[in-house]
C-alpha cells in the first residue's frame, strides 16, 4: 500500500480517537481528545486486557455512523453514476469483503484485536446495510 494511502487510512480509523469527548487526567492535567482516549485505552487494557464497555460503545457508535455515511454515498454513487440499485448490491458486497479482511486479518495482525471485537465491528457496519436493503425493496 502506498504511503499516502496508508496515511489516509490511519487518518480515517483514528477519527474517534481524536474526537474523544470524555476528559481524563493525564500527568496531573485534564485532557480530551487523543491524549484522553489513549489514556482510557491504556487503563482498560491494563486492567481488563480489552476495551471496556464505555470505549467499546463509543467505538461502535463511530462504526455505525460510518455505515450510515457509506450507505448514503453508495446509494448516491450507484444511482447517479452506475445506473441503479443493482450496483448498490455490488458496492455493499465489496464493502463487506473489505470489512471482513480489515477486521479479521489486518486489525488482529496490527492491533492484536480479538475476534469478538471484529464481529462487533462487522455487525455495526453490516446490520444497517441489510436493514437499508430491506427498506428499499
Amino acid at each position: 500500500m502506498a504511503q499516502p494511502l496508508k496515511d489516509f487510512y490511519f487518518f480515517i480509523i483514528t477519527i474517534p480517537d481524536r474526537l474523544y469527548p470524555f476528559r481524563m487526567e493525564v500527568e496531573g492535567q485534564w485532557v480530551r481528545g487523543r491524549r484522553a482516549y489513549d489514556e482510557a485505552v491504556a487503563e482498560q487494557v491494563e486492567n481488563l486486557h480489552r476495551l471496556g464497555y464505555k470505549l467499546t460503545l463509543y467505538r461502535e457508535a463511530f462504526h455505525f455512523l460510518g455505515s450510515l455515511i457509506f450507505i448514503a454515498l453508495a446509494t448516491f454513487i450507484s444511482r447517479t453514476f452506475l445506473g441503479g440499485d443493482g450496483a448498490l448490491y455490488t458496492l455493499f458486497g465489496a464493502a463487506v469483503l473489505a470489512l471482513a479482511y480489515q477486521e479479521f486479518y489486518v486489525h488482529p495482525k496490527i492491533y492484536n484485536q480479538h475476534p469478538q471485537k471484529g464481529i462487533l465491528d462487522c455487525l455495526a457496519w453490516v446490520v444497517p446495510m441489510i436493514a437499508y436493503l430491506f427498506v428499499i425493496k
